[in-house]
């Protein structure tokens, strides 16, 4: 089975500021919204021990989503425990995530795991479900409610959530604008985020016709004119996506 991805809103505690190292809830046995439970006692670290990676938002793509490392997990009652170790010195998404972290504005974490035993509606024609629910203490209405159960499962990795463009995001992040967590480089940085999307686009960073740098190729040296206008045109979109993503954050910070 694929990697699934599931979100809570934790309570956190910052323990060492200095240090980076961060206290998450990142999962417990609470009914989501898929209408699926993760029993506590069925988490498994065999890879994850490994190397506990902590990411943004799912993203293995390249080490700049590296945002630190998972230092401790444990299982205490029916919660996973994990304290992670930011790294803000070595990754620009690390010193954001982690400042807006300390001002209180990014709480989110999401556990990547593979299930290895679960039962679901389709498990013996949803007596194994209702039986498991029951026996989990859920009375015979909310368990009825249960799409699926998910009894041993193998963490691959924790995530932060991803400072995106909706609005709901860009509140948070003008929030913490506001309050000196983020500063104007900072903004930058992740206005310049929605330049990267298009990079697959074109080979690379854009480079427009005529202005090559060193060691760089002027597609219009060597008569590449389709080629060069396709980058002109990436470069073009990607710029597009950046000062929308100003305009938007402009909107949150004067609360219109």
């Amino acid at each position: 089975m694929s990697t699934i991805h599931r979100e809570i809103h934790p309570e956190i505690r910052v323990l060492d500021p200095k240090a980076g190292l961060v206290e998450y809830v990142a999962s417990d046995e609470t009914l989501d919204h898929y209408r699926e439970i993760i029993r506590a006692d069925g988490w498994r670290f065999s890879h994850f021990r490994k190397n506990a990676p902590f990411v943004d938002s799912h993203d293995y793509s390249t080490i700049e989503k590296l945002l630190g490392s998972v230092v401790e997990f444990r299982v205490e009652g029916k919660r996973l425990i994990e304290v992670v170790k930011w790294e803000p010195e070595a990754s620009p998404l690390a010193k954001i995530g982690f400042a807006m972290t300390q001002a209180g504005h990014l709480k989110a974490v999401s556990v990547g795991f593979i299930p290895t035993k679960y039962v679901d509606r389709y498990s013996n024609g949803g007596a194994d479900l209702q039986r498991e629910a029951l026996a989990m203490g859920l009375a015979p209405e909310a368990a009825a409610a249960v799409r699926a159960i998910y009894l041993e499962h193998e963490q691959i990795e924790l995530s932060a959530c991803i400072i995106g463009a909706n609005p709901a995001a860009l509140a948070r992040v003008a929030r913490a604008y506001k309050c000196g967590a983020l500063g104007d480089d900072d903004i930058d940085a992740l206005a310049g985020m929605q330049r990267a999307a298009d990079r697959d686009a074109t080979g690379g960073t854009p480079v427009l016709p005529g202005n090559a740098g060193p060691g760089q190729r002027d597609f219009a040296d060597d008569g590449e004119t389709a080629r060069g206008a396709e980058i002109a045109d990436a470069a073009a979109r990607a710029e597009g996506r950046r000062r929308q993503w100003l305009r938007e954050f402009e909107k949150a910070i004067n609360g219109k």
